[in-house]
């Protein structure tokens, strides 16, 4: 299977480790991905609140490009690119003056007919859960996650059109094919103030905090996650939050790809696992991983 792909800035930069595990979870799975050329910035997670129509350009000059390479499907990794580039196809897709505007701004035509999906997606496809099974080799027998979906996968409903936007089961899935035990716990879902870390760092430290809490009160060993962002603010802001409650999560925020690369036997380190800011040791041990 060959793919366009859109990386995103945080897969080249902050989140390395969620990019390293993703290619080499592809390259088991046969799936060839394919860099957008001349990808930009795709907005996430500020430019639509300061201008519409900018931040619709950003996204749509990869769609272009990627649909001018002859892609139909363009695939990404990031809970925040998916959701800015999936709202500027559906924006597009309604609306012709959008387009012409869109093309007069970016210079490329934009006729929105690419589909946008998620990896997450991808690897829910039937086919390739077949595939999945296949390269089982070290089940993940042994350990309790919490599946965090964060609150740009699957909402807004009607523009993302992916799993329950409440109640999303499509990571849980994965990973209990895997062999993992995903645990059942109010917070999948929700915001965990990644975007007001700059601006607003004490929502931002309660938000967050919510979620390690109800984490670990639901029994988890660990969080999955699928977005840079939520990653990096349940991991960095960890101790900060820990010291802040009087309390202690030591909770390894890891990104569901490399808990696939895990299950498939591909050693830790190629998976950027030594990269977590909470060590995975703990997760490591469990699954009989050195």
């Amino acid at each position: 299977m060959e793919l366009a792909y859109f990386p995103g800035c945080s897969l080249h930069s902050m989140a390395r480790d969620y990019g390293l595990s993703v290619a080499a979870v592809c390259r088991r799975l046969g799936i060839n991905l394919k860099e957008v050329p001349a990808w930009s910035c795709c907005g996430a997670s500020a430019a639509h609140s300061r201008d519409h129509a900018a931040a619709i350009s950003l996204s749509a000059r990869n769609l272009a490009l990627a649909e001018n390479a002859g892609f139909t499907r363009v695939a990404t990794a990031c809970a925040g690119c998916f959701n800015r580039l999936k709202t500027a196809s559906r924006q597009l897709g309604k609306n012709e003056k959008a387009r012409q505007n869109i093309a007069r701004i970016t210079g490329f035509p934009v006729s929105a007919n690419i589909e946008v999906t998620h990896l997450l997606q991808v690897f829910s496809e039937e086919g390739m859960k077949r595939r999945i099974a296949a390269e089982l080799k070290k089940p993940l027998t042994g350990i309790r996650l919490a599946a965090y979906y964060g609150c740009m996968l699957t909402r807004p409903a009607a523009v993302m059109a992916f799993d329950d936007p409440e109640q999303p089961r499509a990571m849980d899935d994965l990973l209990r094919s895997l062999g993992a035990e995903t645990v059942q716990w109010p917070h999948k879902a929700e915001c965990c103030g990644g975007s007001l870390t700059p601006t607003e760092p004490g929502i931002a430290l309660e938000l967050a905090g919510d979620v390690l809490e109800s984490a670990r009160d639901s029994g988890a060993d660990a969080i999955a996650v699928a977005c840079p962002m939520c990653q990096a603010n349940l991991d960095l802001l960890q101790e900060r939050i820990s010291q802040s409650r009087g309390t202690s999560f030591n909770l390894p925020v890891i990104y569901f790809t490399q808990l696939m690369g895990l299950a498939f036997g591909i050693p830790p380190r190629e998976l950027g696992l030594h990269l977590l800011m909470t060590s995975s040791a703990q997760v490591l041990k469990k699954v009989g991983v050195t």
